[in-house]
């Protein structure tokens, strides 16, 4: 088989190796003859048995100079990626999707809302990361996605990171006391409305010898936009006392396990979300995960017994992030390693995406 993931791993795999970690082990799988990386493939005249998609907004962002001027997007844009899919699919091409998202992070306007549709309608199967998803997908896009064939592919794990420092040594290069429990919050925040929510979730649940860090990117990041300061008018009062920390930057590669291995739990700092990578991370580093009940997020930190909460009933979140340092400190987090050491390698994930790939060749 010949693959087309049609996406610059490299670039993605700087914040989020997911597509290099399936691209390594689909080349490695003796089914598949080939696998093609890049945003441009999609729009030459290559031959593709299957077409891997992920991301539908990526794929017309890439058309632009800089990804992150949504603004000048155009009609053509997605009507030239609609053309490109459709044009792959009459040569004999199968498309699947991998669904991540509900809907873009950033941009969600009617032009994204019109793509996941067509993108839904032209895909020929669907991979799913637990049943939740497929749940929600079927609500969102009943028309789109009837009868057509769907697979439970799980996250994979990162033990791609490091992981050779310890625990004592990641706590001491971020200047813990041995008493103090980390709480932390690890990747971008997307929103002010995240960012109030973390801070008022730490503040209510008041553990004893406790810290909060957010380490990743903060909302509106340029100090050139009046929202930049008006975002973090209430972090920045609470900062005082020296109990929440931030760390604002893409955390690099090497630095992941000074967080993961410091901290006492993990805490998912999102609303209504359908998946979170964060889970699958926690897992792996052997950390209990803390976070929103919903979607997969939800499933999979209950199917682990990992402590779940109600977002817009604060009096839950103060509860679950009680419970999660009560189960940390008896051993859940070595299951939860155990499990994504079991359940999320990629050597697996790639068996069933294969598997996927020749159900719909089959057909």
């Amino acid at each position: 088989m010949k693959i087309l993931l049609p996406y610059d791993i490299t670039t993605t795999g700087m914040k989020n190796p997911y597509l290099f970690l399936l691209a390594r082990e689909l080349v490695r799988n003796r089914n598949i003859e080939s696998v093609q990386c890049g945003y441009g493939w999609l729009y030459e005249d290559i031959k593709a048995d299957i077409i891997h998609l992920h991301w539908p907004e990526l794929l017309v962002k890439s058309k632009l100079a800089d990804m992150s001027r949504i603004d000048l997007l155009k009609d053509f844009h997605f009507d030239q990626l609609t053309h490109a899919l459709e044009e792959k699919k009459s040569q004999g091409a199968k498309i699947i999707l991998t669904v991540h998202n509900e809907a873009p992070h950033k941009g969600k306007s009617d032009q994204f809302q019109k793509l996941y549709g067509t993108v839904f309608q032209l895909a020929d199967g669907i991979i799913h990361m637990g049943k939740a998803s497929k749940e929600i997908t079927d609500q969102n896009y009943t028309a789109e996605t009837a009868g057509k064939p769907f697979f439970i592919i799980p996250h994979g794990n990162y033990k791609i990171f490091d992981n050779s420092l310890s625990k004592e040594e990641c706590r001491a290069k971020l200047s813990l006391k041995p008493e103090e429990k980390l709480l932390l919050s690890f990747g971008a925040i997307r929103s002010a409305k995240e960012l109030d929510f973390g801070i008022r979730a730490f503040k209510e649940a008041s553990v004893e010898n406790s810290l909060f860090m957010m380490a990743g990117q903060l909302p509106h990041p340029y100090k050139s936009q009046p929202v930049h300061f008006a975002t973090r008018k209430k972090l920045y009062a609470n900062m005082f006392n020296k109990q929440i920390r931030t760390v604002e930057k893409v955390i690099e590669p090497a630095e992941v396990q000074i967080y993961l291995n410091a901290a006492n739990l993990l805490f998912i700092q999102r609303f209504n979300t359908l998946n979170s990578g964060n889970v699958a991370l926690g897992y792996t580093f052997g950390k209990v995960v803390v976070g929103p009940d919903y979607g997969v997020i939800g499933e999979e930190l209950k199917k682990c017994g990992n402590p779940v909460f109600n977002p817009y009933k604060i009096e839950t979140v103060t509860a679950a992030i009680k419970e999660g340092l009560l189960l940390a400190e008896n051993g859940l987090g070595e299951k939860n390693r155990e499990y994504a050491e079991r359940e999320m390698s990629w050597d697996s994930i790639a068996e069933k995406t294969v598997h996927a790939y020749q159900t719909l060749l089959s057909q």
